[in-house]
């Protein structure tokens, strides 16, 4: 079998042996069948037609990347209705995805789903992730199209499945305050990227090493959601920001509420984290920091009550590694604002801080 990269190169010539062990076609399927499977990366297509089931599943089956494409038409022509209605935004399409339940529900069935869907962080974070990435894909296509980046390193870029990484880069650093269109030019033209296998990897390097080293420990610690999660800055389609305000009032309440119920039934896990602060204002900037843990938990589905972050390698995947760190560093806050080392007999907390409060909160840090 004589390979090349899409990109051009060199012909490579794969052995018979090796490629009848190591190599499989690679078909299209239904999310249906994709169900249950794991794979590398995944590429999937969305219609109106489709359903918040169907989008959850295809968007979780990919290890290092899940790739959602949308179509504002029905793939099927027969019931499509092209020229008889309007084109949707991609936003619209996502929009009315979320909206669009597909399994028939008993009321009870119904009732109990949405309130499990309405608190799982895990699910926010994926959805709040996807309507992000589609309210800012212009202005980072604008911003990668003034680059420097010549149109063979862009077509690369884009077709890389660390492109969607890359985007997530910059959203975490103009989230820190940092100056993405001003900075990023320069990070490219900083070094060559001719012999650079995967310009959009090199790139996403890049843009992480310049956010670390540029932002401070107050910086770090902002406008982040839950401690955890980049928030979209500069979306300006109404829409858009209500969808996203929504998921992240909804996914700062699940922390709250994670980190109150873990103290108040001394979960091993938080006792490590030292012991309840008797001053009021420490003891809610505590447990800000207990949240952020929370979150982390919740999100990578750790059920390790030994180890706040669970065992090393529980999370593989960039953004989970990602979040591990700035969970990492919500430990050491916690510590060094507790009491001493061991959480005291679990006590009834306050109720939990409104969304807006606790975001002005984290800022202040």
């Amino acid at each position: 079998m004589a390979v090349r990269r899409v990109s051009g190169g060199t012909e490579v010539m794969l052995p018979a042996d090796y490629v009848a062990k190591h190599v499989e076609l690679g078909y299209a399927t239904t999310s249906y069948r994709s169900q249950g499977r794991t794979v590398d990366t995944t590429h999937s297509l969305v219609s109106p037609t489709t359903t918040r089931e169907m989008l959850y599943v295809v968007a979780t089956r990919g290890r290092e990347s899940n790739m959602i494409y949308d179509t504002a038409f029905d793939p099927d022509p027969p019931t499509g209705h092209y020229g008889t209605v309007a084109l949707q935004s991609a936003g619209a399409v996502l929009a009315g995805v979320f909206a669009n339940e597909g399994a028939d529900l008993s009321a009870h069935e119904t009732l109990e789903r949405t309130q499990r869907q309405e608190e799982d962080f895990s699910v926010l974070a994926a959805e709040y992730e996807t309507l992000a990435r589609v309210a800012q894909q212009q202005r980072w296509d604008e911003l990668l199209d003034r680059s420097g980046l010549g149109s063979r390193h862009l077509e690369q870029v884009r077709q890389s499945a660390a492109y969607g990484p890359l985007l997530a880069a910059l959203r975490d650093a103009e989230s820190r305050g940092l100056d993405v269109e001003g900075v990023f030019p320069k990070l490219v033209i900083a070094r060559a990227l001719d012999d650079a296998e995967d310009p959009a990897a090199v790139m996403h390097g890049r843009v992480d090493r310049w956010t670390e080293a540029a932002s401070s420990k107050r910086l770090a610690a902002s406008n982040l959601i839950a401690g955890l999660i980049p928030r979209a800055v500069r979306v300006t389609d109404p829409d858009m920001v209500r969808a996203l305000d929504e998921r992240d009032q909804a996914m700062q309440r699940r922390a709250r509420d994670l980190a109150v119920q873990a103290v108040e039934r001394g979960q091993v896990w938080v006792r490590l984290l030292g012991t309840l602060p008797n001053d009021p204002a420490t003891r809610e900037r505590w447990m800000v920091a207990v949240s952020t843990v929370a979150a982390y938990r919740d999100r990578w589905n750790i059920d390790n009550d030994h180890k706040p972050l669970g065992s090393d390698g529980a999370v593989k995947a960039i953004e989970g590694l990602s979040h591990r760190k700035r969970a990492q560093a919500a430990i050491q806050r916690a510590l060094s604002l507790s009491e001493g080392g061991g959480i005291s007999s679990p006590q009834p907390m306050a109720a939990p801080v409104e969304p807006s409060q606790e975001r002005s909160e984290s800022i202040a840090m």
